[in-house]
């Protein structure tokens, strides 16, 4: 008994794109939702721009407001102005100069801990652009408060933050300082021995090398 052959079955001709037309009427539906992919990343590229704009603008608007009241004397109403500015815009430039405000008040009053306080919340979110002003401003006040060892991290963290050569310069004579003050002696020598030896900044440098020399007559500056 014989079996009747099965022939293969021939593969189904696909089109083939010619020219570029050809290949755009095959294409069609894939360039069109690749198309529509680009348009949306765009818009929301554009919408996120637009809205980072406006919290710019409208935190830099509330800090004027709240200065106008700090200058009119009205202290009360500008520190709660201030504190509304913190808490809506306080990863913005114009948060953290707010929050630096209340606690230059603060310090002003003789009241570090409660500055300490208002900085160690604003550092935690403060923005790039701000954080190096905010933890050095921090570190003052835990000088202030009669704390050098934690205010050297604090100096410590806020030269890390800056590309700035003579701000970092500053902030680490006052980092040496607070390691000198908390009896690090060894730190601070490393410290000012760095900051004498640069020529950048004759003023940093001069200050370096006499506290170099109190330190080395055993006596702190």
């Amino acid at each position: 008994m014989t079996h009747p052959t099965t022939e293969p079955t021939a593969p189904v001709p696909q089109p083939k794109a010619e020219s570029f037309l050809d290949w755009f009427s095959i294409n069609s539906r894939m360039v069109s939702i690749g198309a529509a992919v680009v348009v949306l990343a765009a818009l929301g590229f554009w919408f996120v721009k637009r809205t980072q704009m406006n919290e710019t603008i409208n935190s830099d608007r509330q800090l004027l407001m709240a200065k106008q009241s700090l200058g009119s004397g009205n202290e009360q109403l500008a520190l709660a102005d201030l504190k509304k500015v913190v808490d809506k815009y306080g990863n913005k430039p114009a948060g953290a100069e707010a929050g630096m405000l209340i606690a230059t008040s603060q310090l002003d009053k003789g009241d570090y801990k409660a500055a300490v306080a208002t900085l160690r919340d604003l550092a935690g979110k403060a923005g790039s652009q701000s954080v190096t002003q905010v933890r050095t401003l921090l570190g003052d006040a835990l000088i202030q408060s009669g704390q050098p060892a934690e205010a050297a991290a604090e100096y410590e963290k806020a030269a890390a933050g800056t590309s700035m050569v003579l701000e970092k310069a500053q902030i680490q004579a006052k980092q040496a300082r607070a390691y000198a003050a908390s009896g690090k002696t060894a730190e601070a020598k490393k410290l000012f021995e760095a900051l004498a030896n640069q020529s950048d900044f004759a003023a940093v440098s001069a200050e370096a090398k006499i506290r170099l020399g109190e330190l080395s007559v055993g006596g702190k500056p």
